[in-house]
């Protein structure tokens, strides 16, 4: 049994609380707000198919199973920390403060790209492209990759792209353009046409 206590809690969403683990730094406890959520259940079946993929994958967190906690089951995952140990920044914040200063601009604008090259890589399946469901995390005092906590899989009844490379690559790349025209929409007045003509070509 894990005692989930209220200075553990993380945050919480539409679907989800998120609290850490009381005894391991590395894990963080998920709550569902419903039993029978299907946003939970559309990751797990996308998980499921991944199967031993899923483990070499940079964008996606580690899962490790069912836990009973004393607020009910429980799913432990993989928490996104800094290398430094502080919870990892969410996109949505550090582009809003870097609309806000422009001086970090440039490491923006890199975190986008290499986002967007593991991305297709690892033709990774989105059902949204919030960046609030996306994490930066810092690997070292200079270097950053994105992790996906939200917004996993699809709903489909047959899943086509997480079988055949050819549909996964054509939805990665609809969903992709939807994020540019996220990127353009909310963010153009920071972006420079090149950068967002950079991001969108794939």
């Amino acid at each position: 049994m894990i005692n989930l206590t209220d200075d553990l809690f993380l945050g919480d969403g539409n679907h989800k609380i998120v609290y850490a683990h009381p005894t391991d730094k590395a894990l963080c406890v998920k709550l569902l707000r419903t039993p029978d959520d299907p946003d939970f259940a559309k990751e797990m079946r996308y998980r499921k198919a991944l199967g031993s993929r899923a483990d070499s994958m940079t964008l996606l967190t580690k899962y490790f199973g069912e836990a009973d906690t004393s607020k009910g089951k429980g799913y432990l995952f993989e928490r996104v920390t800094d290398f430094d140990g502080k919870n990892s920044t969410t996109m949505l914040k550090i582009l809003n403060d870097t609309l806000a200063d422009r001086k970090d601009l440039p490491a923006t604008e890199k975190m986008l790209l290499d986002f967007k090259r593991a991305y297709f890589a690892e033709k990774f399946l989105l059902a949204g492209v919030d960046p609030d469901n996306y994490l930066v995390q810092r690997t070292s005092p200079t270097e950053r990759r994105v992790r996906i906590i939200d917004n996993i899989g699809i709903a489909s009844f047959i899943p086509l792209p997480y079988y055949f490379d050819y549909f996964a690559v054509k939805r990665a790349k609809k969903y992709w353009a939807r994020f540019v025209d996220l990127m353009r929409t909310d963010y153009g007045a920071m972006f420079s046409e090149e950068f967002l003509g950079k991001l969108a070509d794939v």
